[in-house]
């Protein structure tokens, strides 16, 4: 029976793959005259705004102008981009750090395991202790839902 199923598989993965790569190259030949006919107005429209400022403050000034607009748009949308980056390493360090010590928590509770286990009141402990902790951090996501603004 599974030699038989082999084949018609294979076929299926091939003719899917084939679908595939006609897709992308059609999307890839659309997007390209997508971007071609973008860029084209982009260029078409920075040239009106450079006629129609030349006509108010003269080529040399206009041209100064449309640039220095170009140059400034470059800047907000480097710094946007700094900015993001910077965050979401800084959230990448804080999640690291946060799965370090959680780790660090499990080796150690798992370190202790065999104590625990042999000892009646510390197991006893351990687990209103663990009942608390949980019990405290339930409540503080719950209080934080309310007190921060939303996003």
């Amino acid at each position: 029976m599974m030699t038989g199923l082999g084949p018609l598989l294979a076929s299926l993965a091939a003719m899917d793959i084939a679908a595939l790569t006609r897709k992308l190259k059609r999307n890839a030949i659309f997007y390209a005259f997508v971007l071609l006919f973008l860029l084209t107005a982009y260029g078409l429209a920075v040239a009106a705004l450079a006629v129609y400022l030349a006509g108010i403050w003269g080529p040399p000034i206009a041209l100064l102008a449309v640039a220095g607009g170009a140059l400034l748009l470059a800047l907000i949308l480097y710094l946007c981009v700094v900015i993001a980056n910077g965050a979401e390493q800084r959230r990448k360090r804080e999640a690291a750090a946060s799965n370090s010590s959680k780790a660090l928590m499990m080796t150690a509770a798992l370190t202790a395991l065999p104590l625990l286990v042999k000892s009646r009141p510390l197991l006893l402990v351990a687990v209103v202790g663990g009942l608390g902790f949980l019990a405290a951090k339930s409540m503080s996501t719950s209080n934080r839902r309310y007190s921060e603004p939303a996003e």
